[in-house]
């Protein structure tokens, strides 16, 4: 059974991650897909459920003890009667734009330990998730310090390290690339009247992550045997040319 792989994903700064695969020669000098060697099976559990844990156990980390770290729509922290006594960072997603810069084009071989072809699968796919982040506590002050521990967690580091991704994001070489006060789709006022809750204070968190393929498609079938057909064929005499004009005399009286 095929395992699929992803070697890594490198977070380049305010950019999109690179898929790391190993190709054998004959791949890279033919052009075809990346021969990528089996290594660890694909996780189904989902990329944004897998993304939500890996900021909840990120910003647990990093914000001050018992905070708590939730994901829930605004509107639902806006009927609360009373927030957590040491506070709420809610991280609620509203939108996603597709990444596809750096996205390979071709179909990725997949191999087993044998370095055999099993088969070939999508390429990794990217996609920018927008997340709104808003902090919620007794006052304003407190709210205030608790936004402004995202930002330090963010200035300290600007990516998801390996440490905190979770499912099938984790195992990745190098963290996913987080940028705050930035997202492709649209917020603003807008977001706000959308949520049906009065503007605070808040930040908007944008991660690019991979969504890992996991339907394998099944290589053509080896070649058993070769026939080869031979037929006897009759050529037609070749005809002879007529020329094209005859000279003709004439006879005078």
């Amino acid at each position: 059974m095929a395992r699929a792989v992803a070697r890594g994903v490198d977070a380049q700064r305010h950019g999109q991650p690179r898929l790391h695969s190993k190709a054998t020669a004959t791949d890279r000098a033919a052009g075809h897909d990346h021969a990528v060697r089996a290594r660890a099976a694909t996780d189904t559990h989902g990329v944004l459920a897998d993304l939500a844990s890996s900021i909840r156990k990120w910003l647990t980390a990093e914000l001050p003890p018992g905070t708590a770290v939730g994901f829930e729509q605004p509107i639902q922290l806006a009927k609360a009667q009373r927030p957590p006594r040491a506070g709420l960072v809610n991280v609620f997603q509203y939108g996603i734009a597709d990444a596809p810069v750096g996205m390979p084009a071709a179909r990725i071989r997949m191999r087993n330990e044998d370095g055999r072809v099993t088969g070939s699968m999508a390429p990794v796919h990217f996609y920018h998730v927008s997340y709104l982040v808003t902090t919620w506590a007794t006052d304003t002050e407190k709210e205030q310090e608790l936004l402004g521990a995202v930002l330090e967690a963010h200035a300290d580091e600007d990516v998801l390290g390996p440490d905190h991704l979770c499912g099938s994001l984790a195992g990745q070489s190098a963290g996913l690339p987080v940028r705050l006060g930035w997202s492709p789709v649209s917020g603003g006022p807008d977001l706000w009247g959308a949520l049906g809750v009065p503007m605070r204070s808040a930040v908007d968190m944008t991660i690019t992550a991979p969504a890992l393929p996991s339907r394998l498609r099944k290589p053509a079938p080896l070649v058993e045997a070769a026939v080869l057909d031979v037929h006897d064929s009759v050529q037609r005499p070749l005809e002879t040319p007529q020329p094209r004009w005859r000279r003709t005399s004439i006879t005078e009286h």
